[in-house]
C-alpha cells in the first residue's frame, strides 16, 4: 500500500499523518509519502525576495523533519517531497508521479467556497482519481 499524506506542520495536517500512520500500521505496512509544499506569502512583492523564501523552505524541512520522527516510531522512514508552488495543484502533481492507494489530508477552513473541504482538498475531490480521507 501506498499513502500520500499532505503536509504543513499544522495540527490538522499531523492528525492526518498520525491516521496515516495507523492505518500503516493496521495493515503490515506501507510506503508513506509526505508532501510539503511552500507557497508563495500572500502580499509579498513579486518576485519574492531569495532569503524569504530560504527561509521559509528552512521552516519547511524542520516541520519535515519532526513529520519524518513521527513515521519512522512506528514503520519504516517515509518518502519526504518538498515543492514550491500552489499546494492543491503541486500535491495532485505529486499523486500523479507516486500513485497511491490513499491520500490522507487535514483540513482547516478558507474561504466560504471551501469551508468545509478546504482549498487543497478540493482539489483532490474535483480530481476525481484517488481515494481520499479527510482529517479535520
Amino acid at each position: 500500500m501506498r499513502i500520500l499524506v499532505g503536509f504543513d506542520g499544522s495540527d490538522q495536517a499531523t492528525r492526518a499523518l498520525d491516521l496515516a500512520v495507523a492505518i500503516a500500521a493496521q495493515r503490515g505496512g506501507a510506503e508513506i509519502h509526505i508532501g510539503y509544499v511552500v507557497q508563495r506569502p500572500t502580499g509579498a512583492p513579486d518576485p519574492v525576495p531569495q532569503e524569504v523564501m530560504n527561509s521559509l523552505k528552512a521552516a519547511a524541512r524542520v516541520k519535515l523533519l519532526d513529520a519524518e520522527r513521527r513515521v519512522t516510531e512506528r514503520l519504516a522512514t517515509p518518502v519526504i517531497h518538498l515543492m514550491m508552488g500552489n499546494p492543491g495543484e503541486r500535491l495532485l502533481e505529486l499523486a500523479e508521479r507516486v500513485k497511491p492507494d490513499l491520500v490522507v489530508l487535514g483540513t482547516l477552513q478558507h474561504s466560504m467556497s471551501d469551508r468545509l473541504l478546504g482549498t487543497v482538498s478540493s482539489f483532490f475531490i474535483r480530481s476525481r482519481r484517488y481515494p481520499l480521507l479527510i482529517v479535520p
